[in-house]
């Protein structure tokens, strides 16, 4: 499988548009290069793991900002507004596995209430790091689960699907030290990020003004460069600048492709 900048596509609510595998198969397998400073901020409903394999990245998922290492890897629950980027001028590539939630069985299955149901409450974390010893276990789970699908043995698909169940096995013992829900102030920021991030997409090749921007939230100018600051640690004209250029970028790739 050849490296390739990941570049996201996604609708007025930043939602990713792409489809991740197959309706019978909802998992998909992506080897990224990160050439480019950074991926844009999206979300999708599909799980996400990464794996890194080479240089170091920063990921941003909800509120929280991780430095992640060769080796290291993480988890992204479905629906968290997340991006990444490139920490130092050398190589970085990893690895990504993303999937739709009823990959591992029906919402009327012991698999979803068991394993699936428990992701979707207020308490567990939008975002798990592979770091310390259990992390170790993950990432050999992780490395398992791309052989089987470069492999693509007779029967490989029931093997995906038993690692990843046995993933989220593991995934719920780990000690997590954060498990609360979001604070009335953090929810309030999400939003009214998602209201001014959909206004963004919508008039990406207008001229765009912070007052027009903090209008569609319905909240001052004030109150606007707060909540960006707070939720993904940039201005608004920043973030608008920066979409603009990765938008101009994925243009350019394509144009020269064609």
């Amino acid at each position: 499988m050849e490296n390739r900048e990941i570049n996201v596509t996604t609708d007025e609510n930043e939602r990713q548009l792409e489809q991740h595998g197959i309706a019978p198969f909802p998992i998909a397998f992506y080897q990224g290069d990160l050439r480019s400073n950074t991926v844009v901020w999206h979300w999708h409903e599909e799980l996400e793991l990464i794996l890194i394999q080479k240089g170091n990245i920063g990921v941003g998922a909800g509120k929280t900002r991780e430095k992640l290492n060769t080796g290291q890897g993480c988890f992204i629950n479905g629906g968290v507004l997340h991006n990444i980027w490139k920490i130092e001028t050398t190589p970085c590539e990893y690895r990504s596995i993303v999937f739709h939630p009823r990959f591992i069985g029906s919402m009327d299955s012991l698999f979803w209430i068991n394993y699936i149901h428990p992701l979707k409450a207020p308490s567990f974390p939008q975002y798990i790091p592979f770091l310390n010893k259990e992390g170790n276990h993950l990432t050999v789970l992780f490395s398992q689960l791309w052989k089987i699908q470069e492999e693509k043995a007779i029967g490989y698909e029931n093997e995906v699907r038993y690692l990843l169940t046995k993933f989220f096995i593991y995934l719920s013992n780990i000690p997590l030290e954060q498990q609360q829900r979001l604070s009335i102030k953090e929810q309030r920021d999400m939003d009214r990020m998602k209201l001014m991030l959909t206004f963004v997409e919508t008039h990406l090749s207008e001229e765009l003004s912070l007052g027009q921007i903090a209008k569609s939230a319905l909240i001052s100018e004030t109150e606007c460069l707060r909540c960006f600051r707070r939720s993904i640690g940039a201005s608004p004209i920043h973030f608008l600048k920066e979409r603009r250029l990765q938008c101009a970028a994925g243009l350019l790739l394509s144009t020269n492709k064609s």
